[in-house]
């Protein structure tokens, strides 16, 4: 008996035991976790609507007819004056106030309101709503019915923040003309999200608010982000590259050399040779004319010169020309042609005729030749 006492006690030990499985829902999965409006975007698309998801802030296009739009996304001037001006050419704003955001869990029993800028509130009342929002509530506002268009749609809506177009009894669901277009503002944004949109009249409640409008266009779903570094990033960044190149071809243009080196404010001197400047001052003789006047007294000088020295070297033999030739190593027609009264034809001319009359002078006055 002692034995069996340990095997009865462990077996009603073991079958007193019980485990318990408790399931919790966490949420979507999938793409529907990232997009809380996911849902939506297929109802539309099955109602023949073109759909734009936009993840961050972007302004509405030409072709958008039905912009979806968390209220807290628009919280500055050029986001409340963009959407006001797209409205009164003839879009349709939808405001989601509350339970709106991408972030929202959809799941999670405590949601905190929603931070709603002034621009925000000073967009309502130019639009012409009685606004309040969830921080002068003291109560939530719970809603069965919204009627919209001559219709009652069954719904499920719930929040702190009241609406109503100015004069009228505030609740969750106001809507009125503004310019060519409408603007509608619900509290409760839950109503469109992927959880809740398949209850009551929520989707109706969206189709209905779409068909209203006369203008056929996309239907835009913005998740509730602002808008990001990199989002501004991408759309600035162009503006921003070309301002950026501009200035760096200006600082270039102004501080490198252009077209090769720039030239010293004082140039080097250069030493010139005797055959430059001889070129040069012909080159200057011809231009004004004095080709002649310069020839001139070499010629005579050579002229004199050279009978006295073929005289001492009884040369009879009458060709002076060849004389000098020989004693210059020259062809006798170019020391003909330098002897020559006739003025040069060029200025290359002149410079070799100058150039052989200073040779033949050199020769002539040299003690070595015979």
């Amino acid at each position: 008996m002692k034995k069996l006492l340990p095997i009865v006690l462990a077996t009603l030990i073991l079958t007193g035991c019980q485990r318990a499985t408790v399931e919790r829902e966490i949420g979507y999965t999938g793409k529907a976790r990232m997009d809380p409006w996911l849902a939506a975007e297929r109802f539309v698309e099955r109602m023949d609507h073109p759909v734009r998801p936009v993840i961050s802030w972007t302004e509405p296009q030409a072709a958008d007819a039905v912009w979806v739009i968390p209220a807290s996304v628009l919280g500055n001037r050029s986001f409340t004056r963009s959407m006001e001006r797209w409205t009164e050419d003839g879009g349709h704003l939808i405001l989601l106030v509350e339970d709106a955001d991408e972030e929202t869990d959809d799941w999670a029993e405590d949601h905190s309101p929603p931070v709603l800028e002034q621009e925000f509130l000073a967009m309502m009342h130019r639009d012409g709503f009685d606004f309040n929002p969830a921080a002068t509530a003291k109560t939530d506002t719970i809603a069965e019915e919204i009627r919209f268009d001559d219709r009652a749609f069954k719904v499920t809506a719930r929040s702190r923040a009241t609406v109503a177009v100015a004069g009228g009894k505030p609740g969750v669901f106001a809507s009125r003309i503004r310019g060519a277009g409408r603007v509608t503002v619900v509290t409760d944004g839950a109503i469109f999200r992927n959880r809740w949109i398949g209850n009551n009249d929520h989707a109706a409640l969206l189709d209905a608010l779409i068909e209203t409008t006369d203008y056929k266009g996309t239907v835009g779903f913005m998740r509730g982000a602002g808008l990001s570094l990199w989002t501004l990033l991408r759309q600035l960044l162009g503006p921003v590259m070309l301002a950026f190149g501009l200035w760096a071809l200006l600082w270039l243009w102004k501080n490198l050399a252009r077209f090769g080196p720039l030239e010293a404010a004082a140039a080097p001197p250069v030493t010139r040779g005797y055959e430059h400047h001889l070129d040069a001052l012909g080159h200057f003789q011809w231009r004004i004319d004095r080709a002649v006047s310069l020839l001139a007294p070499l010629r005579r000088q050579i002229a004199d010169l050279g009978q006295r020295t073929s005289a001492r070297a009884d040369r009879h033999d009458g060709d002076f020309h060849q004389f000098l030739a020989d004693r210059a190593g020259l062809p006798r027609e170019r020391v003909s042609q330098a002897l020559a009264e006739a003025p040069p034809t060029d200025a290359a001319s002149l410079t070799r005729t100058a150039a052989d009359l200073q040779l033949l002078l050199k020769v002539l006055h040299s003690p070595s030749q015979p």
